[in-house]
This record gives structure tokens, C-alpha cells and sequence, in this order.
């Protein structure tokens, strides 16, 4: 069989005997949820380079596993914790960006220090802000929720699931279909629309993480979905980068790097039109080929 079909035929497998999944999915939240303790104590105590980066992909990927199961669950625990993570993405989202911002005009030769310092005092000043929102949490009670949250979805998940009903192949199914015709139907210079199709297909990748996971190895489809992420999120980075620029800074020694951010854009936009849509097609041929 085609190994681009794979993630299909593991979720048909999984509704046959949903017991090989569970022991998996419970260890990589597990893991994913110690993982998000332990880079929020990296951001506290400053250790490491891309601290908010880690702790901001730990978060999704708790996300995208509370989601895998949540269907099955009515609980206010799984809603609870997918609040609490999500708030800390969306306090984290300034600081992460200027980050970013920081990254790429480090990268251009000849850049005017003014307006590197200038990011890297809004970077500080975010990141502090940050910070005193992680000290205002608790560790212990985020630690009880998130457990809380997985034990109940698998109790759920057992006391619901019928056995040979393929509710993952369908969900995962109607899932990409939805974000491929979103895509499809997108204008490729709605950056605010391409960004959402963004955050949609990285649900995408984390959820084939996780099935990744009874293979002991990366699937095909979780790097074809980081592709499409990667591309998306380069473009969205640099449109943010490029409005702040023009609101913020004045002068001359903006025009050159605006001109740059101009070309980098030219080049992401054509991969967006040529390479995320040869991705998807790819992805949808690989469930067609499965379903014939």
C-alpha cells in the first residue's frame, strides 16, 4: 500500500481495536503536559533560547489532543483546560512575535541598529509582561487540570466509542476537506484568512503526531502539514512585521528593508500559490487512493 495513505488506514485500524491508540495517546499527553510545565518554568528562570517558542508549541499540542478525544466527552474539565492553554498562547502571542521580527531583521546584512533596539525593547518589555502573567499562575492547579481533563476523556472515550464505527477516519476526513476548501476558496492576499487556515492545518499536524506515535516514526502527512504551516507562517510573520514597521518607524532607513520584506513576500506568495496547493493536493489523493 501507498505509505501516503498510512494515517488513513491507522485510523481505520483504531476503530476496529481502539485499544491500541489509548495506551499511546495517554503516554504523549502525558508528555506533552509535563513538557508545557517544564518550558513555563524555562521562561521564569530564562533558561534557553526559544523558551516562549517551546512552551507556545507544548500548549497546541495539548490543544490538538484534547480535541482528538473531546467528541466523546461533554465534561467542563476538557473545556476548562482548553481554555487555560489557550489563554496563555494569546498572552504569549506579542512577545513571540517581536521574537520573531527580531530573528529575520537579524538575518538581513546591513539592517540600522535603531530599529533592531527598537524591537528588542518592545521584546523586553512583552516578555515581562509575560512573565508576571506565569507567576500569577499555578503550576499545581494547571498540573490537576490538565490531568483531570485526560482522565476524564478516556473515561469517556471507553464508555462511548462503538467498536468498527470509523469516527476518526471520518473526522479526520471532514477535517482536511474543510481546511482544503477553505483554502481553495481563500484569496491568497487575505493574509488574516490564510493565517486561520494556518492554525487549522497545524491542529492537523499535531493530531498525526500523536497516531505518529503507535508507528514510532513521523507519517508522511505530518511533514506535508508542516510544510503548508512553515510557508503560511512565514508569510503571516512577515505581513505583521511589514505593518508595524510602517505604523512605528519613520525615515529613510525603513524604506530599504521594507523593500526587502517586499521581495521575501513576493517569493513566500509564490509558494503559497504553487507549493501549499500542490501539498494539499497530494493530502487529498492520499485519502482518495485510500477510500477506492
Amino acid at each position: 500500500m501507498d505509505g501516503g495513505s498510512e494515517v488513513t488506514k491507522l485510523l481505520n485500524d483504531i476503530s476496529v481495536n481502539p485499544w491500541m491508540f489509548l495506551k499511546e495517546y495517554i503516554e504523549y499527553f502525558e508528555k506533552m503536559k509535563n513538557r508545557l510545565l517544564k518550558n513555563i518554568s524555562n521562561v521564569l528562570d530564562e533558561e534557553g533560547v526559544d523558551t516562549v517558542h517551546d512552551m507556545r508549541t507544548s500548549c497546541r499540542r495539548i490543544e490538538a489532543s484534547i480535541d482528538f478525544l473531546e467528541g466523546f466527552s461533554k465534561r467542563e474539565s476538557s473545556k476548562k483546560a482548553k481554555k487555560k492553554v489557550n489563554k496563555i498562547l494569546k498572552k504569549s502571542n506579542k512577545s513571540r512575535d517581536y521574537q520573531v521580527h527580531i530573528d529575520f531583521l537579524l538575518k538581513i546584512e546591513g539592517q540600522n541598529n535603531e530599529i533592531i533596539d527598537y524591537f528588542e525593547k518592545k521584546y523586553s518589555k512583552e516578555k515581562e509582561k509575560f512573565k508576571s502573567y506565569l507567576k500569577s499562575l499555578k503550576i499545581s492547579k494547571l498540573d490537576h487540570l490538565l490531568e483531570s481533563c485526560l482522565s476524564f476523556l478516556v473515561f469517556d472515550f471507553i464508555q462511548n466509542f462503538q467498536i468498527n464505527k470509523p469516527y476518526f477516519a471520518n473526522l479526520y476526513t471532514k477535517e482536511f476537506e474543510e481546511v482544503y476548501e477553505e483554502f481553495k476558496n481563500t484569496d491568497k492576499s487575505d493574509d488574516k484568512k490564510l493565517h486561520k487556515i494556518r492554525i487549522k492545518v497545524k491542529d492537523l499536524r499535531y493530531k498525526i503526531e500523536i497516531l505518529g506515535e503507535l508507528k514510532g516514526k513521523t507519517l508522511p502527512e505530518e511533514d506535508m502539514f508542516k510544510q503548508i504551516q512553515d510557508i503560511l507562517g512565514t508569510h503571516h510573520d512577515l505581513i505583521v512585521l511589514k505593518k508595524k514597521l510602517v505604523k512605528k518607524i519613520q525615515g529613510d532607513n525603513v524604506i530599504a528593508l521594507l523593500k526587502e520584506i517586499d521581495k521575501e513576500l513576493t517569493q513566500i506568495q509564490g509558494k503559497i500559490n504553487v507549493e501549499v496547493n500542490e501539498i494539499f493536493e497530494k493530502l487529498c489523493n492520499n485519502i482518495s487512493s485510500q477510500e477506492a
